[in-house]
């Protein structure tokens, strides 16, 4: 007979989340919409590259990583990291819904695709699904 987790057990492990972005206010509200959800390290990131060094030295549990960025677009970070075996949880936030973004983001091997929100209550409501959908034990560890 399997033990079921307590789902304090799942939510511990989500301790750390790395949000890249280079919008600051999407990283504002982004930061503050994690850190409401309790009991998560937040931190943030504007510079693709500087955030790849970051995820490879940091061990985030979980980026929440922006679609369309100067100098290396989030389909980039996401190749790098998988082309070199990184099996860090990414969730991809975007501001397209199209089909194509959302399928290639999963082909590039994602966790997640969601639709970049708009309002502060609407960022909280995200990170709260976000966090839900991880407390479920439904994202991969790493």
């Amino acid at each position: 007979r399997l033990k079921q987790k307590p789902l304090g057990w799942y939510m511990s492990k989500l301790a750390t989340v790395l949000i890249v972005d280079d919008n600051p206010r999407c990283l504002e509200f982004m930061t503050l919409a994690f850190a409401a959800q309790g009991g998560i390290t937040v931190s943030s990131e504007i510079k693709p590259v500087t955030a790849l060094d970051r995820i490879r030295s940091e061990k985030p549990d979980l980026v929440v990583l922006d679609v369309k960025m100067p100098e290396l677009d989030g389909f980039g970070v996401l190749s790098l990291l998988r082309g070199e075996g990184n099996p860090v949880p990414v969730v991809m936030c975007s501001g397209s819904a199209l089909q194509k973004d959302i399928d290639r983001a999963y082909a590039g091997g994602c966790s997640g695709y969601v639709e970049k929100p708009t309002t502060l209550e609407d960022y909280r409501a995200m990170a709260g699904t976000i966090v839900d959908y991880w407390s479920r034990g439904e994202l991969p560890r790493h």
